[in-house]
């Protein structure tokens, strides 16, 4: 059974109809090796490793995640280690351990590496911890050298991590789709306390089933949660807020005390299939939604027409964060009717100059098999395309942007039904050039 039937069919949630009409002639297969891209972006290297999933920087250091999508990807499994020329952006793999996880989400906490297991079935190769579900810790001092030193279990698992700053502290994004009355909440483990044995602390969301097993956060929105667990986490370290990321809706937290976050604001939105991501612009003034249509489980119908809003990101004014105001959204002007997986996904905001040099917010975004794209949501009333590169073959899970590049990490060779190995190459960390944006 694939990963995609064990952990990513979720049911649709207010779920938007799909538009039907100016279909013809929009379609945007291409032939095999092709590339279609803006001229204002261009790839500067590619490092090609299986079923590449989350990236994250440290420095001049580059953790990157190889996620178990099918049994016969266990071997190929784990995270990666790249070193990033300060110059010109692009990387040097230095090593790769295979601790086999699903989805092999990843952070940095100090020189250690965290690395999330949501599948206790594919947490092979590696002890402590293995064949359990949750946390792995990763000692990276040597970075050509990493070693497994530690492992969390976690309350459903990791699906995905967020290291909490300098603090020392993970927030884990997990949940159960499988029992509408599971425990919902957030497991906040302590890697700076001991990375060979990290306390973890849950704590429940105040919701109508709440288990009165464990100590429940503070829910000061006047809502009550309805989530079954974040998906992903996003941080404004800035202003002491976290943004939970929870299927059903994203909840606005104060963080001003990490260890004991509360719920201030809580955001719905009947046109979200499921609230997958949330982060804010650099002024902290915008707040960007993701939803991963479907979970993506529906393949090409999240890209059946230009501009539809499903795999879309939303655009609200939390400038007053207990009243957000949604402004917009965005999805992909082109369709892609011949996807296996066509929705937008993990995504980074960043700013670069404007012709006035007044500062414009941007925002790249994976969108799977329809390719990388940047969004000028300077206007969150009115967001542009920018910027898209799509090269056939690619299945882009993460984008971010780091010191003047874009990188994004593709899955390739994973599809609907498995993995092609047509595609293989396709997959790793591809960097980018983007005109404006860095040296």
């Amino acid at each position: 059974m694939s990963k995609w039937t064990r952990y990513r069919t979720i049911a649709v949630i207010g779920a938007t109809a799909l538009v039907a009409a100016g279909l013809a002639g929009a379609a945007s297969a291409q032939e095999a090796d092709t590339i279609t891209h803006t001229d204002n972006i261009a790839l500067t290297d590619h490092d090609a490793f299986p079923y590449g999933t989350d990236i994250a920087f440290n420095g001049h250091l580059v953790a990157a995640g190889a996620g178990a999508w099918d049994e016969g990807a266990r071997e190929d499994s784990g995270v990666h280690i790249l070193k990033r020329d300060r110059k010109d952006g692009t990387l040097e793999p230095l090593s790769f351990l295979n601790c086999s996880s699903w989805h092999a989400d990843v952070d940095w906490v100090g020189k250690y590496i965290v690395q999330s297991h949501d599948s206790d079935d594919d947490n092979v190769n590696c002890a402590p911890g293995e064949g359990e579900e949750g946390i792995r810790v990763i000692d990276a001092k040597n970075p050509r050298k990493p070693h497994s030193v530690g492992f969390a279990e976690t309350i459903h698992g990791s699906h995905n991590l967020t290291a909490v700053g300098d603090t020392g502290l993970v927030y884990n994004a997990s949940y159960n789709l499988g029992d509408p009355f599971a425990v919902d909440g957030v497991s906040i483990i302590d890697v700076g306390a001991n990375p060979e044995n990290p306390p973890v602390t849950f704590l429940e969301f105040p919701d109508a089933d709440a288990s009165g097993e464990h100590e429940q956060m503070t829910n000061n929105s006047g809502t009550m949660p309805t989530s079954m667990g974040c998906h992903d986490i996003g941080l404004d370290l800035e202003r002491d807020r976290a943004f939970c990321a929870g299927i059903t809706e994203t909840m606005i937290w104060d963080i001003s005390d990490p260890r004991n976050p509360t719920i201030e604001t809580i955001i719905r939105n009947p046109d979200v299939s499921i609230h997958h991501g949330a982060h804010v612009n650099k002024s902290g003034d915008v707040l960007l939604v993701q939803d991963e249509w479907l979970g993506a489980a529906g393949a090409n119908t999240g890209c059946l027409a230009p501009n539809q809003p499903s795999g879309t990101i939303w655009f609200y004014d939390i400038s007053d964060p207990k009243n957000p105001q949604p402004k917009s959204y965005w999805s992909a002007p082109t369709p892609d009717p011949t996807s296996d997986f066509c929705t937008t996904h993990f995504f980074g905001t960043f700013e670069m100059p404007g012709e006035n040099g007044d500062a414009r917010d941007m925002v790249v975004t994976s969108y799977y098999q329809h390719g990388v794209w940047v969004v000028d949501f300077s206007d969150p009333s009115a967001p542009t395309t920018h910027a898209f590169y799509e090269p056939d073959g690619a299945n882009f899970w993460a984008a971010y942007p780091y010191q003047g590049k874009l990188y994004a990490s593709s899955f390739s060779p994973a599809n609907l039904t498995g993995s092609d190995p047509s595609t293989a190459d396709k997959g790793g960390v591809w960097t980018f050039t983007l005109d404006g944006y860095g040296g």
